[in-house]
């Protein structure tokens, strides 16, 4: 059985939109702009995921 971490979406979604911000400025090198870019991709990862378990979770309740 896998261990699940528990996400806080509201300090991911915090977090994504500051990295939305930075790569929006446009002030960062290419390399720092790969990172932040790679872990905004990661963090939105999490977050759909998060959202599609969420959603079967709501369905499962609607239907008991």
């Amino acid at each position: 059985m896998t261990t699940e971490k528990k996400i806080n979406y509201a300090k991911l979604s915090r977090e994504l939109e500051a990295i939305l911000e930075q790569l929006q400025a446009g002030d960062l090198d290419i390399d720092k702009a790969m990172a932040v870019y790679e872990r905004g991709m990661q963090i939105a990862h999490q977050l759909a995921e998060y959202l599609e378990k969420s959603k079967i979770k709501v369905a499962k309740l609607k239907a008991s």
